[in-house]
Formats: C-alpha cells, structure tokens, sequence
C-alpha cells in the first residue's frame, strides 16, 4: 500500500512538471501566467547567485556585443524605457517614488540607470567583490525598498510582473526590431537573450516569469507576445500621465543628448511595438499586418525638428548602420557622450548646477551609492 502511495505522488508529481513545462513552452500559456500570477508576486527571495543553468562564455559573449553595437542597443533601450511608462503598475510605482517627475529628478534617475546597465555590460562577473556585483545588490536593494514603501501608500508592490516587462524595455526591442536595422546576427540574439535571462534571475525574477527562456527559440515568441498584445495595446492607448512623465525623462537626458526629443523618441517607441499609424518604411508593415489606406499617419502630426529627428535617426539606423565605420562612428558618438556625461555634463552643470549634475552609483572606495527616493504621501 505505501509503495502504490509513493509510486501515484511520484506520478502526479511527473505530471506536474510536464505541465509547467509545456506552459513554459507555450507563449500563451506564459502570458497568462506572467499577467494572472506573475501580478501577486514579488520578488523571488533567492540568493544572490549565479543559477545552475549560467553559461559564463555565452555571458560574457553577451557582454562584448554591447561594444559592437553599442548605439542601436542604447537607442533600444531608451525606446523601451518609455514603453514600460504605458504599464499603468510601473506608472505608478515611479510617481510614488517621485524620481521621475520632472526633468531634474529623471535626469538623476535615468543617468544612475544609464550607469548601472555599463556595469552589468564594461564588468568582469567572475569578480565577486567588482562593480558587477555592486551594482546588481544595489538595484535589488533599491526595489525592495521602493516596493515596499509604495505598497504602504497604496501604489502597490513591485511584482514579478513588472520586473518581467521592465526586462523587455532593455532587451525587446533590439532583438525584436533587429532585422528592422538588417541586423541578422544569431549569436547576438541568443548571447543577448542568454545574458538578460542570467541579469533578470539576479535581479529578483523567478525562471517561470524571466522573459529570456532557456535559449532564444524559446525566448522570442514570449518578447513577442509581451509586444503584441501587451505593448502595443499598452501604446495605442496611452494616458496624459504617460505623456507627462515622458516628456519628464526625455527632457532630462536632453542635457546629456541634445538631438533627444520627446514627440520623435515616442514615435520611435511606437513603431517599434508597431502601434499602426506609427509606420514610416514599407516594411514597417511586414508584421502579416495589411496597411489600411484610410489609417492615419501619426508621422506629419509633428513639428518640423521631430520630422527630422525621425527621418535622419531612421535613414541612419536602416540604411548606413551595417557599415562596420559607420557603426563605428556611431558608437564613439555614444562612448564619447558617456565620458562626458561622467565627466562633464555641461549641459547639466548649466541647467541644475554644478553640484546636482554628477551622478555617481559608486563611492570612492567602490560601495554602492545609496538611491535616495522623494517618496510621496497619500
């Protein structure tokens, strides 16, 4: 009797896992899962540790991509930045903590996260007291604290939900858009999926809501999904807080990047989650989508200097970036922004004085800088 108890436990159990397997497998089934259960969980409580499945020559190849491509993958994740802000649960969780709200405070905000993504990319992970490690410990630290100081004031937790859409702003749409910039590089997609997957695992994401799967076959129909039917909806509908706090974010980082605009990077954003209206080639419509002639075309509702913007940044990225000099050209103009930016960001040191311009994330002696949060009361 107990060996047929052990044996039919033992089978259900086989069960189980099958099914969470084939859910794993299943876009759709993740989706639910990620938007259902993925909303009433926070953080995943596990250790600061590398996971069993890590892959250290996969990472690090992950890492030296950056270098390659470090302008489209820059401009990617600044598109994905504004379309985390239509996620009306992250929305809030960023106006609670008050970093956000006005081009000083996102300025501050955005260039710290600026930096703390260099160091998941410029450090060694194989040094456990490096900067790497730093500033992972740190950003979860930060979270922690803002997820629960925002729960007691009614704004709700940092949920495994958000975590997972916000790991979409830094990887979906270089690697969803990259054949939009000709960019038909495999082992980018699978290094660059490999290495956010391994980042999301440290920054508190459990391995059945991480958006990066077990290799990129499995990790590009979740970006897509997450894309379709939560961005794009997410973006065709968005709200005047929405606009407000874009505006905030691009009229920060202006001073560190003035070609930054805020109706043309919300274009760019658009079109990337391919919200219709929002198209500008042919090709655009490539998605099985069929162009409707009486949609209206969202490009000629802006300013002559966002026109531009947009058809100077898209010519560059669609046409000239597969240059290896153009590409080259392009990544000194972002590396040579970043020095400054540490250095002197003179725009900034002009607008919010000498002082507010410098950010650090570490201190002299390599500790984490502290985040500091204007939180709002109730």
């Amino acid at each position: 009797s107990g060996k047929m108890h052990v044996q039919s436990d033992s089978k259900d159990g086989h069960k189980a896992e099958k099914a969470k397997e084939e859910s794993s497998l299943d876009p759709d089934k993740y989706l639910e899962h990620l938007l259902i259960d993925g909303s009433q969980e926070g953080d995943s409580g596990e250790d600061l540790e590398l996971p069993p499945w890590f892959d250290e020559q996969l990472f690090r190849r992950g890492q030296n991509y950056f270098c390659e491509y470090r302008f489209v993958m820059n401009a990617g994740m600044l598109a994905g930045l504004i379309a985390v802000l239509a996620v009306p649960s992250i929305l809030r969780v960023l106006s609670c903590t008050r970093q956000s709200s006005t081009a000083f405070t996102a300025y501050r905000r955005y260039v710290r996260t600026i930096f703390h993504t260099q160091a998941w990319y410029n450090n060694d992970i194989s040094d456990r007291s490096g900067r790497f490690w730093t500033s992972i410990a740190a950003v979860r630290r930060a979270h922690s604290r803002s997820s629960h100081a925002c729960s007691r004031r009614g704004a709700g937790q940092i949920t495994q939900k958000d975590l997972a859409l916000t790991q979409f702003g830094f990887i979906g749409f270089i690697t969803m858009g990259a054949h939009r910039i000709q960019l038909y590089d495999e082992d980018f997609l699978e290094a660059t999926s490999h290495m956010w997957r391994v980042l999301g695992h440290l920054l508190g994401i459990k391995d059945e809501y991480n958006i990066c799967g077990r290799n990129w076959a499995e990790s590009k129909p979740r970006l897509d999904i997450v894309m379709r039917k939560v961005y794009e909806p997410a973006l065709e509908n968005t709200s005047k807080d929405f606009y407000q706090i874009t505006a905030a974010l691009i009229n920060g980082l202006w001073h560190i990047n003035t070609m930054l605009s805020v109706d043309a990077n919300i274009f760019f954003t658009k079109r990337l989650a391919c919200v219709k209206g929002y198209e500008y080639y042919s090709f655009d419509h490539s998605n099985g989508v069929a162009r409707d002639p009486q949609q209206k075309l969202h490009y000629y509702d802006m300013g002559w200097w966002d026109r531009f913007v947009v058809s100077y940044g898209l010519f560059i990225v669609t046409y000239l970036h597969r240059y290896a000099v153009v590409r080259w050209y392009l990544n000194f103009r972002v590396w040579l922004v970043d020095v400054l930016t540490y250095y002197l960001p003179y725009m900034a040191i002009w607008k919010f004085g000498f002082k507010s311009a410098y950010v650090r994330i570490f201190r002299s002696g390599g500790e984490a800088q502290d985040f500091a949060m204007g939180l709002k009361d109730d």
